[in-house]
């Protein structure tokens, strides 16, 4: 049997990325076609048998820690860390192909490249990090199609540095993806466009969608949901979450402008943590915060409570959350960002307003309370969507494809 190492940020307590790629480990380890493990820089309280801590223990993380905060400090975030050296030393098996998700503060592109000419190499990309000069999403930035430069979000995570390197450190990752055969995956069209028009890929990019587990998000009894939730029978409900509500790339005070532009406001549902004061955050709207939920039951439960899921996101590569809204049988009004409009199809399966535009969410809303039947209608087509695009069957058996032909050395037709 093969061995597997993947390697993300965190295992599925974590972000987006990091669940992606916890998941995947989970479906691969099931399929039992190859064995998996999951290498995270930070695993969760209660991690999987295959889950292992990549920068090892106590001493090894207080050393990779060190090295971490020096090599920011130099203007090289991530670049001069020891991770592959520590995983070298605990690893417990030879594998045979590595597969690598989200890995700013966990991976440095230095050990990529030394790893790359030893075994293959599959790089799921989450965000613009691997092709960028360092940031998650150049927002407004348009330096990293030519050459990275005065980054604007210098003193930002993942970056967080005075000097500015991000030109030297786009030029070692597009080297790297130009000059070896590391196979890289994206979650919609949108990310991978992006990224070939800032990296001359040596392999042809994949676009493999996230995935929905529907035997847990799925449509619930609306009415039963709201006792059990303890939330309003009579009031039509507005999801609005994201891991921190108070995050700027999230759009949340957008989405709280265009509620409070409705007449009358509907009743808000908030899922996640807030870095602000929720009283001050929602005045003037009827709202119930539950905070960040860890649990995928009571997450879906809620998800299927809501009666429209609002997502104003200003950068996105896909949108898990989306899907998973659908699965639960509620549809999405938001802005047509990134790889949104990929899932979210305009007054069919949703609502899509230009990035920004305000306006358009509460036209999209309104419509969504005025038209009971259309907004239905949206949830069955979300549903079927789901069931053709998003499911963990179809997931699986692309990266199996994927994994068996970079296994042969057969990088054709991938």
């Amino acid at each position: 049997m093969k061995n597997i190492a993947v390697i993300s940020k965190s295992d599925a307590t974590g972000g987006g990325a990091s669940r992606i790629a916890g998941g995947l480990v989970q479906l691969l380890n099931n399929d039992h076609k190859f064995e998996v493990h999951h290498w995270v820089g930070r695993p969760g309280i209660n991690s999987d048998w295959y889950t292992f801590k990549l920068h090892g223990g106590q001493w090894l993380s207080l050393i990779q820690g060190a090295l971490s905060i020096a090599s920011r400090t130099i203007g090289l975030p991530d670049f001069i860390t020891p991770e592959l050296w520590i995983h070298l030393q605990r690893k417990t098996v030879d594998y045979d192909l590595y597969h690598f998700h989200d890995i700013s503060f966990t991976f440095s592109p230095l050990a990529l490249s030394w790893l790359v000419k030893r075994k293959p190499i599959i790089w799921t990309f989450h965000d613009c990090s691997p092709f960028t000069g360092g940031c998650i999403y150049p927002m407004d930035c348009k330096a990293h199609y030519d050459h990275c430069n005065n980054c604007p979000q210098l003193d930002l995570l993942p970056l967080g540095t005075s000097i500015d390197f991000t030109g030297y450190m786009q030029q070692y990752k597009r080297r790297l993806l130009q000059q070896w055969p590391i196979v890289p995956i994206f979650p919609s069209r949108w990310l991978a466009t992006e990224a070939m028009k800032a990296v001359d890929f040596k392999i042809t990019p994949v676009v493999i969608p996230n995935y929905v587990d529907t035997n847990i998000y799925k449509p619930l009894d609306r009415g039963i949901v709201k006792t059990i939730l303890g939330l309003p029978q009579d009031r039509f409900i507005v999801l609005l979450t994201a891991t921190n509500l108070s995050e700027a790339r999230k759009g949340s005070n957008l989405a709280i402008e265009a509620l409070k532009q409705m007449n009358p406001p509907p009743f808000v549902l908030a899922i996640g943590k807030s870095d602000k004061n929720q009283l001050d955050f929602f005045q003037g709207l009827s709202f119930y915060s539950t905070g960040y939920i860890y649990n995928d039951q009571l997450l879906a439960q809620y998800y299927a409570a809501a009666d429209v899921f609002l997502f104003p996101t200003l950068a996105d590569s896909f949108g898990c959350v989306a899907i998973e809204t659908m699965a639960c049988g509620t549809p999405a009004i938001a802005f047509a960002t990134g790889g949104v409009p990929e899932i979210i199809e305009h007054n069919k399966t949703g609502w899509l307003a230009k990035t920004g535009d305000v306006q358009g969410l509460v036209d999209g809303l309104n419509y969504a309370v005025n038209n009971p039947k259309l907004l239905a209608a949206w949830r069955t087509a979300g549903l079927q969507k789901v069931q053709e695009r998003y499911t963990k069957e179809l997931f699986l058996a692309a990266h199996l494809k994927i994994y068996q032909k970079v296994l042969n050395n057969d990088y054709a037709d991938l």
